[in-house]
């Protein structure tokens, strides 16, 4: 019964992530992409963070807030809209993010990356289409800031303080498009050891956001919704969010 729910869950999101856009008007919908940005962002330069918070929550909403892209992807219905993550690994850019959605041709998929900056893909390193996760290498950063991986992944020691029941998370993504938001949230539970349930908000388009912990530890990213029963039959639970854990992704890659 759980696994239908995760399943109906990751479905409702691929059917609300699809954008249904003939191919003819694809490229014109990047340029009205680019132009939005740019009427929205021209006049954004500091990142404000409420005082009501720690340093280290300050931290920490700012390197998500400033790290997070939109993640565009072609297929053969239109174009998945989706969130990332940047990521630093030595002198090498990475684009963490869901697979679903995700084009295998690399070249059909796109990050912005700020203002009018559109990175196209230059390799997908890793997509999962199973645990449902994907990586990607772009050549330039634009005006994100990455996360240095090598800092944020956190440690076996650290995993049972990081995935605990009620530990503070934030992540930034782009629910039905909008944003860039900052959303808060807490662990409420786990399902077996392929993910984590996490009291929070999301909607089509924040799937593949980064989720960290209030002391700045990537610990997931977003894939699904669950599903549960109402009067009026199946429904989306907007407030339960479902992550899959860092420590389930392949990072051998890094060592190539």
């Amino acid at each position: 019964m759980g696994n239908k729910r995760v399943i109906l869950g990751l479905l409702t999101l691929i059917f609300f992530a699809i954008l249904y856009i003939n191919k003819s008007v694809i490229q014109n919908y990047i340029l009205f992409l680019q132009r939005e940005y740019i009427s929205q962002n021209q006049n954004h330069e500091i990142i404000q963070v409420s005082q009501n918070l720690t340093r280290s929550e300050t931290r920490t909403i700012k390197m998500s807030a400033e790290s997070v892209v939109r993640v565009l992807s072609r297929n053969s219905s239109g174009i998945a809209s989706l969130s990332g993550t940047v990521l630093s690994y030595g002198d090498q850019i990475f684009v963490l993010t869901a697979s679903h959605g995700i084009n295998e041709n690399c070249k059909d998929t796109v990050v912005w990356t700020g203002s009018d900056d559109l990175q196209v893909c230059e390799e997908l390193v890793v997509i999962d289409r199973e645990l449902d996760y994907a990586i990607l290498r772009i050549s330039d950063y634009g005006e994100t800031t990455p996360v240095n991986l090598q800092r944020v992944l956190p440690s076996d020691r650290q995993r049972s303080l990081v995935y605990s029941l009620q530990n503070k998370l934030f992540y930034t993504g782009f629910p039905n498009g909008a944003g860039p938001v900052t959303v808060a949230g807490r662990i409420i539970g786990f399902r077996a050891e392929n993910y984590f349930f996490m009291h929070s908000y999301a909607w089509a388009g924040s799937s593949g956001s980064g989720v960290f912990t209030h002391d700045g530890k990537l610990i997931g990213v977003v894939i699904a919704l669950d599903i549960g029963m109402t009067m009026f039959g199946p429904d989306v639970l907007e407030d339960m969010v479902i992550v899959l854990p860092v420590y389930k992704i392949d990072w051998s890659f890094l060592g190539q």
